[in-house]
């Protein structure tokens, strides 16, 4: 057993106004209680090997209470406690813990995240071996009004074998969780501490529902070049160290078996903690994953744990920017190999088989069948032809699309044939008007030398089109058209711009066909 040292009081040295600031950090509700769980990890690793010879069943249990009817969040852990030398320096925000390499080496996570999430909060810890329990208590209010510095502790005897911590907040602040947030937290915190949770070390409880580290399945087929050779899992071991010796990074990059949102992007750890990644937050490095929604960017993941890298303050980010670009354009290197080439094989693999698109061309054959009326693609060309030779009606339904403000406008800029020009799409809703889609140059545009050109294109969300099939309901159900119009609109421009006339009239044509 150790010495234990009767200990009345601990020092909060700092000046009691500079806690106010706490309340104002930004930083998230998972983000703050991931702070108590860091110090139970942390405590347990320290002394695993004395908890396990008391029990060789021991697992690590955090408790998380959260209860906005009563105002109150707990923390409970069966970690090893705080001892004396370390309690002692627990409440002072300008100490950081005797051993600052592991999870909690700042030693501001209990003080900051309690401040930042309410009034009130007790703290009652029972060290392995000692035969004290501590208690203390901060009242935000009376240390800020009073300038205390110090805070009186209350020791009860028990026995050396007893180990835990116990956190109580009460007066919660308004950064405090409300009820519809329990499962985001439940789905950060396994996230964050996915290692421990998969190896059954470590059990985190959210009022009431233990939570569970996601699994995803691995991408096991041919490569896309040759489809009938032998299956591969396409999973790639990373055991990378920069030549200094300084960086490393261990862990696997992979690809989805099947694409899934979340599921997508790296996760970077420390010490077995995610860094960045937890939650909706992945790491997408553009060197690995190419553009947003591309097939690279939404069927690769990954998890890797990282070495010399320094931690931001409140652990959600790495540092060393430029040496972890420089880390992620290594990586690609190995993931594009000869003999490997996972990032190829991201983009141009498809998931449907030839069985399954000869059933979806079979399936679109009926349907177009089912569609198919006598004489009737002859009377739309004659519809077509008819209204679009007629110049003043042309020019009357292009008034009306220039004529209509939009809702919401996109513009991008592009060079082309040593010019800069830059297009905008403008989407609206008008269902008076036939037009699906329009191109124009933007008659507003300044006469300086140095002035770019706009192009604009408008996209008309209300149109027939959109409103006869059921699929148009969200956002990205549009994407894929929006798309192809954007695709058409500089088709137009640049086949104009190179000297092509009359290009306009395949828009026109197509604008009268699709409402047929």
């Amino acid at each position: 057993m150790m010495q234990t040292e009767h200990i009345d009081k601990v020092s909060i040295a700092l000046k009691p106004n500079v806690y106010n600031t706490f309340r104002n950090l930004v930083n998230t509700v998972s983000n703050t209680l991931a702070e108590y769980v860091d110090n139970a990890v942390q405590s347990y690793l320290n002394h695993k090997t004395e908890i396990k010879t008391l029990d060789p069943d021991y697992q690590l249990q955090v408790e998380i209470t959260i209860d906005r009817n009563a105002d109150t969040i707990s923390i409970i852990d069966n970690a090893a406690g705080i001892d004396t030398l370390n309690f002692k320096r627990a409440f002072e925000p300008a100490h950081i813990p005797l051993d600052n390499t592991g999870l909690n080496q700042f030693g501001m996570g209990m003080k900051t995240a309690s401040v930042w999430l309410a009034d009130k909060w007790s703290v009652s810890t029972k060290a392995l071996g000692e035969d004290v329990e501590r208690t203390t208590s901060f009242d935000l209010q009376k240390v800020t009004s009073e300038g205390r510095e110090e805070l009186i502790v209350e020791n009860k005897s028990l026995a050396p074998e007893e180990h835990y911590t116990k956190i109580y907040l009460t007066a919660l602040s308004s950064n405090a969780p409300s009820a519809n947030q329990m499962d985001k937290i439940r789905r950060h915190l396994s996230s964050i501490y996915r290692k421990y949770l998969r190896s059954e070390e470590l059990k985190i409880v959210v009022n009431g529902e233990s939570i569970q580290a996601a699994n995803y399945a691995i991408l096991n087929t041919p490569y896309y070049k040759t489809p009938d050779g032998d299956s591969l899992l396409w999973k790639k071991a990373i055991d990378y160290q920069s030549y200094d010796g300084k960086y490393k990074a261990k862990g696997f990059i992979a690809i989805l078996d099947k694409i899934q949102n979340g599921a997508n992007g790296l996760v970077l750890m420390r010490n077995g903690r995610v860094i960045v990644g937890g939650g909706e937050d992945r790491y997408f490095p553009s060197v690995i994953f190419g553009q947003v929604g591309s097939f690279k960017y939404r069927r690769i993941f990954g998890e890797l744990e990282l070495e010399g890298f320094e931690v931001t303050f409140n652990k959600n980010g790495f540092r060393d920017e430029d040496n972890l670009y420089a880390l992620m354009e290594a990586l690609r290197d190995e993931l594009r190999s000869d003999n490997f080439n996972l990032l190829a094989q991201a983009d141009n693999y498809r998931q449907r088989s030839k069985e399954e698109y000869a059933k979806i061309s079979k399936d679109i054959k009926k349907k177009l069948d089912k569609q198919v009326k006598p004489k009737d693609l002859t009377r739309q060309i004659q519809d077509v032809e008819n209204k679009t030779s007629n110049k003043e009606f042309v020019k009357q339904e292009e008034r009306k699309v220039q004529d209509v403000k939009p809702i919401d406008s996109h513009t991008e800029d592009f060079f082309y044939q040593g010019e800069n020009y830059s297009l905008r799409m403008d989407l609206f809703t008008d269902a008076g008007v036939d037009v699906l889609y329009s191109i124009t140059l933007n008659s507003n545009e300044s006469t300086d030398l140095f002035s770019v050109k706009q192009y604009v294109c408008k996209i008309n969300l209300a149109h027939p089109f959109f409103t006869r099939f059921e699929q148009f309901k969200k956002s990205n159900d549009y994407m894929p058209i929006i798309s192809i119009f954007k695709s058409f609109a500089m088709a137009e421009l640049t086949a104009t711009l190179s000297g092509i006339s009359n290009v306009s009239d395949l828009r026109i044509k197509f604008n009268q066909y699709i409402l047929q």
